[in-house]
């Protein structure tokens, strides 16, 4: 969901809190926004390359081009749930660990495949101990007919409540990142969804 309205980088869209983590998404690139974890969510329907979503693609481009070269050299497959952990990664980028998290053929609309995905790659935040996690996918859709937005946003959010309701660690803060002109239309899209997985 997208529209023409431009919104500054940093600003932040509360969705809600689960427990005692609070959920928003924030305008931002994954390269540079502090965290302690920054989460890439990669589907195997498509070579991702120049596609990437903006947040996704400044830490690519950070990273000279590694996060897309790990895919098309089939290092990282992107099979569902599958995690590639990258520890300590080099200036600039401010996050202190990078994890890849495959989504699968995401295109199949597989919700429970991607609510397991998701909800491994947050059980690992938690057991890193770490107070914030910012996640983007590579892509906002895949190409596919059958690929269902509003299903994948609340599989990706009964992935992370799953964990964060029950064992957060000291995790406190759970970010989505999104572009400046995606942001608004997937707050909104992320509140409907987390009223409906979450109502507490």
């Amino acid at each position: 969901m997208s529209d023409d309205r431009q919104t500054a980088a940093g600003s932040i869209f509360p969705i809600g809190r689960c427990g005692d983590v609070d959920i928003d998404i924030v305008v931002g690139d994954l390269s540079t926004t502090e965290a302690d974890l920054a989460i890439v969510g990669i589907c195997s329907r498509k070579p991702i390359g120049s596609e990437l979503v903006a947040a996704v693609d400044g830490l690519n481009r950070a990273m000279q081009g590694a996060i897309v070269r790990l895919r098309s050299d089939g290092i990282f497959t992107s099979r569902w749930g599958e995690t590639l952990f990258l520890t300590s990664p080099p200036p600039p980028i401010v996050p202190k660990s990078v994890m890849l998290l495959g989504l699968g053929p995401t295109g199949r609309s597989v919700a429970s495949h991607t609510r397991r995905a998701v909800r491994a790659a947050a059980n690992q935040a938690s057991r890193l101990g770490g107070a914030h996690v910012v996640f983007a996918p590579a892509r906002l859709e895949t190409g596919s007919a059958r690929f269902d937005a509003a299903a994948s946003t609340r599989a990706i959010l009964r992935g992370v409540t799953d964990v964060v309701a029950v064992q957060p660690g000291k995790l406190e803060r759970w970010t989505f990142l999104a572009s400046s002109v995606e942001a608004a239309g997937l707050a909104e899209q992320f509140r409907i969804a987390f009223a409906t997985v979450w109502e507490h």
